[in-house]
């Protein structure tokens, strides 16, 4: 089975708990710490990923570190994941679950890349009118990249939609190109 597969199949089952006892947001947010704290602590994660550190020995840390900092399904989950040496798939499964709670509260994360800061007016035009094109909330994430030069990038789930100026450079470019081959082609003795 591929990891984001196993990812999906624990984000799935925290999903069925957290709507369960009510606290899908809470789990969300605490998988997203400890998300957060192995990609930013290495000690931490080379603990975990310790062969010669025992099951017990990481669920006893867990327990001491985290409990009654995180929900007792949080600790719980971190202790079956090392229980099944999934404790390093975290990273995986909060990106699963995120994209999970997002298909049930039928929202919609859109990339929004420009040169500059976009004016707050224009992003809500923009979010308002892709609200009413895929009739879902929009959660935009912004994105500042200067190399784009100027215009936009907006990236919907696979769509990607270049106003960009770096794209209408590269295709004038392309298309310079290519009338120079063909005129020299044409008038070749």
């Amino acid at each position: 089975m591929a990891g984001n597969e196993v990812a999906k199949v624990y984000a799935s089952a925290l999903l069925d708990i957290g709507q369960e006892k009510n606290i899908l947001a809470r789990i969300e947010e605490e998988l997203g710490f400890i998300s957060s704290l192995l990609a930013e602590d290495r000690d931490l994660m080379l603990y975990f990923s310790a062969p010669g550190v025992s099951n017990d020995a990481k669920k006893a840390f867990v327990d001491k570190v985290f409990s009654g900092e995180l929900s007792e399904i949080t600790v719980n989950f971190l202790k079956v994941l090392i229980d099944n040496n999934r404790q390093l798939s975290i990273r995986d499964i909060h990106q699963s679950l995120i994209e999970l709670i997002d298909i049930v509260n039928n929202r919609q994360r859109v990339k929004i890349v420009t040169s500059s800061k976009i004016d707050t007016d224009v992003l809500k035009k923009i979010k308002d009118t892709l609200e009413n094109k895929f009739k879902k909330e929009i959660i935009v994430e912004e994105v500042i990249d200067a190399n784009i030069i100027g215009g936009i990038v907006i990236k919907i789930g696979d769509l990607i939609i270049d106003g960009s100026i770096a794209k209408d450079l590269k295709n004038i470019k392309e298309k310079l190109l290519y009338s120079k081959v063909r005129s020299e082609a044409a008038y070749e003795d």
